[in-house]
Order: structure tokens, then C-alpha cells, then sequence
């Protein structure tokens, strides 16, 4: 999973565009960029478009129907996007071993008869997540905010579901329409005690408690003292970051790293996830969302 620079996570994808595309609101086409991981292959109202990563900057303003299906398992996802003219829409999607484990995004733009205000709404699946503007609390989804215009991130909780992080910028004189899917979580059914029956004075059976993964120990290694390229660990919400044993948000966390601290680098994914080695001889992946790799 070497890093292609032809093919930019999609997190890293929909930040450049957003940042850059200039949105125009003279302009007479839109545009649309498709991403998932693993790759999928993409239909737009009907019509193959190629495979993830897909990038179009001629389509006509209005509605579309968006179907992907991944390469490796089959698994197919549909959904809808308005474009607007002068403007990107993003549509992204992690495909899970199943749908309750896959998750996805869309982020559109509508346009605000006040061309210095922004505004974001959230609309989300499961309804009723508790949402989080730059780590400052805002109420449960669905919910409509006027927020700043600029890049801002976005994060999604919900009891049951795995916690969801979005990076988007908000442009002036628009609104962020922002709908996404959250993914389950794996539930461990707890064991019923029994009452042992090998000799008469067998006890009950206990379950034997799950595992917590505390956060590692807070380095005094410098950056002096470790050889490019490396992973340097941002500033995050919770004070840590999860370290997962494979890239998605579904896998095994095998620990918790602190902001500020460095690891070695082995590669990137498509998907935005690099794998770094958190303790001796023990490699995960981290998101892009809160590293940035040092070369």
C-alpha cells in the first residue's frame, strides 16, 4: 500500500478541492469527485465513470444518482448528490466486511442570499449523533448552524456506532450540506454465569473482563533524534489518537498515542492512514487527520 500520488486519500482529496476549486457562482458547471476505499467501481445515473478515484468538473447542476461497487467483495452503495454550479461535491465511502460496518459521507454546497455569511447542515444515519464543531459541543443531528467560513472539522459520536471525523472548509455565501453514515460497532455479548457442575463445589463462571487500551507514555524522544521520514502525532480532541491494526476506523485499536509525539514511518494508504511503528518491533495505523508525516 505504497503512497500514489495519483490516487490522494480522500480525506487529502476533498480538502484540496474544497480549499481551491473557487466557487463560482457564475459558473455554469459543476463538479463531483467520487472516493472510497478499497477502490470501487462508479456509476452516475447509470453511466460507468471509471473507478475510484473519479473526478468530474463538467457535469451539468442537479441531481444525481451515485451507485459504487467495490472490487474486491461486491458490495454495492447508492446514493444521491446535487451538484452545484461552481461548486464540488464530494462522495466518499469505506466499504466493512458489511453495510452495518461501512460507512460514507456526501458534502454539497447550496448557495445563501447572504453572500458574507456560511452556514453548515448535518443530516445523519443513525439520526441523533451528538456533533462537535473544531471540539466545541453543537446539539445532535440533524442540525443547521451558521458557522464561519473556513476549513473546520467535524466529529460525530454516537453510542453503538464508531466515532466519525470530517474535514471540510465552509466557503462565504454558502451552506455545507454535510449527510453521512455511521458505522456499528463490534458488540461482545457478555456470558451468563452458570453454576458449575463438574464436583459439588464448583463455583460460578465469570467472564473475564475486557481488555482497556490506555494511552502509551508520553515520549522524550525529540525529532532531532529520529530519521526522516517519520509520523508526527497533531493535537486531537479526546488528547489521543487511536492506533488501529489495519487502516479503517473499523479495526482493532491496539493502542493510543499522544499529540506531539513521533514514530517511525513505514507507508501510506489511498484511504489516508499511515503505518507507523508505536512501540519496538509493533506496527498500526494512524489518521491523516491528526499526523502529519515529516520527510
Amino acid at each position: 500500500m505504497k503512497t500514489n500520488l495519483l490516487k490522494l486519500s480522500a480525506i487529502l482529496i476533498f480538502s484540496v478541492f474544497l480549499a481551491g476549486c473557487n466557487l463560482n457562482p457564475f459558473a455554469k458547471k459543476a463538479g463531483i469527485q467520487v472516493t472510497s476505499s478499497p477502490e470501487a467501481n462508479v456509476l452516475i445515473n447509470g453511466e460507468s465513470v471509471g473507478k475510484t478515484p473519479v473526478y468530474i468538473d463538467n457535469k451539468k447542476p442537479g441531481s444525481y444518482t451515485i451507485q459504487m461497487t467495490a472490487v474486491d467483495s461486491g458490495q454495492t452503495w447508492e446514493t444521491k448528490a446535487d451538484l452545484l454550479g461552481g461548486a464540488l461535491t464530494t462522495v466518499h465511502r469505506e466499504f466493512g466486511e458489511t453495510l452495518d460496518k461501512s460507512h460514507s459521507y456526501t458534502l454539497s454546497f447550496e448557495k445563501l442570499s447572504n453572500n458574507k455569511a456560511a452556514a453548515v447542515s448535518i443530516v445523519s444515519l443513525p439520526a441523533s449523533a451528538t456533533i462537535s464543531i473544531d471540539g466545541k459541543p453543537e446539539g445532535f443531528s440533524p442540525r443547521s448552524i451558521d458557522i464561519e467560513p473556513g476549513p473546520h472539522v467535524f466529529t460525530f459520536t454516537n453510542p453503538g456506532y464508531q466515532d466519525k471525523i470530517v474535514n471540510a472548509s465552509v466557503q462565504a455565501g454558502y451552506r455545507l450540506v454535510l449527510n453521512f453514515t455511521m458505522s456499528a460497532l463490534d458488540i461482545t455479548p457478555t456470558p451468563t454465569p452458570t453454576i458449575g457442575s463438574a464436583t459439588p463445589s464448583a463455583g460460578l463462571v465469570t467472564p473475564t473482563p475486557a481488555k482497556t487500551v490506555t494511552p502509551l507514555p508520553k515520549q522524550a524522544t525529540s525529532s532531532a533524534t529520529l530519521a526522516k521520514p517519520y509520523v508526527e502525532i497533531l493535537s486531537t480532541p479526546t488528547g489521543w489518537l487511536k492506533v488501529r491494526e489495519t487502516a479503517s476506523t473499523g479495526s482493532n485499536e491496539l493502542a493510543k498515542v499522544n499529540p506531539g509525539d513521533i514514530f517511525p514511518y513505514k507507508e501510506s494508504t489511498n484511504s489516508g492512514w499511515y503505518q507507523i511503528e508505536y512501540t519496538k518491533g509493533s506496527w498500526g495505523f494512524v489518521s491523516s487527520t491528526y499526523a502529519k508525516l515529516v520527510k
